[in-house]
């Protein structure tokens, strides 16, 4: 692996040394103008959102900027490229309403409807981004954007992970594909995608022992004993969405964008997600203490969902000042799991009879209504919304938020936000049927609410938050996997600042967090988290290269947090080591030739130079010293 390592670096030189000394007109500051594209996401450019309009969020430029460049997935995770993300840090934000199985971890690793990303370009572009390390790691993405004329922009997107890890069983083998496009003409807008997702990574349950972790006895990481050693998670998903806008009432020679009286909108999406945990070991049903059905383990489950959203609201030829939002969504979602029974032994294999447990449809009637401002001078942003279920199985869950925006001037603004939500919880706490684990609930809605205030600062390149939640009826794991729920009200409070330092041609940027909560309240933050990226960034070759040398920096203090549970892929209270008190150091050097990008980052410099607790989970140590190198190419055709 190493020598494939080397034979490619060898390769890329021979294609980027010769632009790096072309001639002077061909450098980074070239006045020759390229094509220009943009990638944004559907929610950034609907009608009418006015933090998008008045520069809160925002179009991005696919431009070939080296900032956070080495940093290319979640660091919060079980110790691989592709486990579950662990919640280190605390999260607000609200679940959608309706239906919702479980607490996802998985899925930030893949784009989703709300995160794809659609282009606007002005040629045809292309990126492609490659990962690697002398171990079998790979990390590989690819997007093509196309423009068809000037109103349609079509692209094709696939993700891949496939990663061994350095324990057993414990490797990532993650791929997506995607297909979306946007078209607008006058008085008809849509967004369409379509994503294919394969998720299959082991689940080895964290090493046997954490003491393992200092011995010289298993400097082989893959001799190191693990709970399990034939644990597999498989994860389908497909999904269509399509997002339209009818708009009405043009004068015949005005502009559809500044005066449509009113539009009509359709959402429509169809998805279908399996998720199969299997385990065909009897050592390892050890690791759960509970037999249900087979001393094996064959847990899956399946649901598919339909919904439709018609909503009308007002255009901007509607009124200077108050502008409105008002539809109806409908959801339809059919589930069923099914357990592994009568294991048997054919052909040296073990095959087991599946058995269908539940089969159920959940359908709701969701009504949403918003109103907001529309100042010409956008100083002062106003916007309200909330979401009811009037009809279905969730009948009564409902939702508020309430969002005041002040601009400043051009580079400062300040914005306060409300929210309040009462929904019932995700569906896995309520019920789940297998070989190992099994329950049947009926819980009470959780409470919600949360105050924030944020002010950001373009100019300092500072930002602030400030924000308080509070949850009632909240539900968790405890330290048997077993669901509970903590009734009486409780707060959480979480500050933030992020802020740019720079001294001449070296840079310091860091993000400072502190939460807090009792520690009587079953659930678990550090009280502190910091990341920070130090680097030198200067111009060479007359300013043909852009040189990056640093490093990034995380640490959080340290706290009793959680431990892992694959059957469930969800997370668990532990009380048996704190968790934390550790500086990860990511020393790093990245440079950019025109469009082409590279870098080479060692990650966890300082393992075994000062402690080995360097875990997230309850016996899931994060990666050794790892050397990495990645490089990003962009193609405008």
């Amino acid at each position: 692996m190493r020598s494939r390592l080397f034979l490619l670096i060898h390769v890329l030189l021979l294609f980027i040394v010769k632009p790096a000394f072309a001639d002077k007109g061909d450098t980074a500051k070239s006045k020759v103008k390229q094509p220009v594209t943009y990638y944004f996401n559907e929610s950034h450019f609907a009608p009418y959102n006015i933090w998008a309009q008045n520069g809160w969020l925002s179009k991005r430029i696919t431009d070939t900027n080296l900032s956070n460049f080495e940093i290319y997935t979640n660091r919060y995770n079980l110790g691989n490229t592709g486990l579950p993300y662990i919640p280190v840090l605390f999260s607000s934000s609200i679940q959608p309403m309706g239906f919702n199985y479980d607490q996802d971890y998985i899925s930030t690793n893949f784009f989703a409807d709300s995160s794809i990303r659609y282009f606007d370009t002005r040629a045809p572009y292309t990126q492609f981004y490659y990962i690697s390390d002398p171990q079998i790691h790979q990390y590989f993405q690819f997007a093509h954007a196309q423009n068809f004329g000037k109103n349609l922009d079509v692209a094709i997107g696939f993700k891949r992970i496939r990663s061994e890890g350095n324990y057993l069983n414990q490797s990532t083998n993650l791929n997506q594909v995607t297909l979306d496009a946007n078209y607008h003409y006058k008085h008809y807008m849509a967004f369409a995608d379509i994503i294919y997702n394969v998720h299959k990574f082991q689940q080895n349950g964290g090493i046997a022992s954490d003491t393992d972790l200092a011995s010289t006895y298993y400097t082989d990481r893959q001799t190191v004993p693990v709970a399990m050693n034939f644990g597999t998670t498989l994860m389908r998903e497909q999904s269509f969405h399509l997002q339209q806008y009818y708009f009405f009432g043009f004068k015949k020679d005005d502009s559809i964008k500044e005066n449509s009286f009113f539009y009509v909108s359709h959402s429509m999406r169809i998805s279908g997600h399996s998720n199969t945990f299997t385990d065909n070991s009897i050592d390892d049903s050890s690791f759960f203490k509970i037999e249900y059905n087979s001393p094996l383990t064959y847990d899956s489950l399946r649901y598919n969902e339909f919904s439709n959203d018609i909503s009308v609201g007002s255009g901007t030829g509607w009124n200077k000042i108050i502008r409105w939002e008002a539809g109806v969504k409908d959801q339809w979602v059919h589930f069923r799991n099914f357990i592994g029974i009568n294991p048997m032994l054919e052909n040296n294999t073990i095959v087991m009879t599946t058995q269908e447990y539940t089969d159920t449809i959940f359908s709701n009637l969701i009504a949403h209504a918003r109103l907001y401002n529309a100042f010409d001078s956008g100083k002062i942003l106003f916007e309200a919304s909330g979401q009811y279920i009037f009809s279905g199985n969730q009948k009564g869950d409902e939702q508020g938020l309430i969002q005041l925006g002040f601009k400043i001037d051009s580079s400062r603004f300040l914005k306060l936000s409300g929210s309040y939500a009462y929904q019932a919880p995700p569906f896995i706490y309520n019920l789940y049927q297998g070989n190992n684990l099994n329950w049947v609930n009926h819980l009470p809605n959780t409470i919600t609410s949360n105050l924030a205030l944020t002010y950001f600062d373009k100019k300092w390149k500072l930002g602030i938050t400030l924000q308080a939640t509070q949850l009632t009826n909240m539900d968790y794991f405890d330290s048997s996997s077993a669901v509970r729920v903590y009734q009486p009200a409780f707060t959480v409070l979480c500050a933030g600042i992020t802020k740019e330092f720079k001294f001449h041609k070296f840079h310091w940027v860091t993000s400072e967090k502190l939460q807090y909560l009792s520690d009587s309240i079953p659930l678990k933050l550090p009280r502190i988290v910091t990341e920070n990226s130090i680097y030198f960034e200067s111009y060479l070759f007359h300013h043909a290269l852009l040189l990056r040398l640093g490093a990034d920096v995380y640490y959080n203090t340290s706290y009793y947090g959680y431990a892992y549970n694959p059957i469930i892929d969800q997370y668990y209270l532990e009380h048996s080591r704190k968790l934390g008190d550790y500086l990860y150091v990511d020393p790093f050097l990245s440079f950019r030739i025109k469009t082409f990008r590279m870098f080479l980052k060692l990650e966890n410099a300082t393992s075994g130079l000062t402690a080995y607790n360097y875990y997230y989970a309850l016996h899931y140590p994060m990666v050794d010293r790892t050397l990495r190198f990645g490089i990003n190419w962009d193609f405008w055709n």
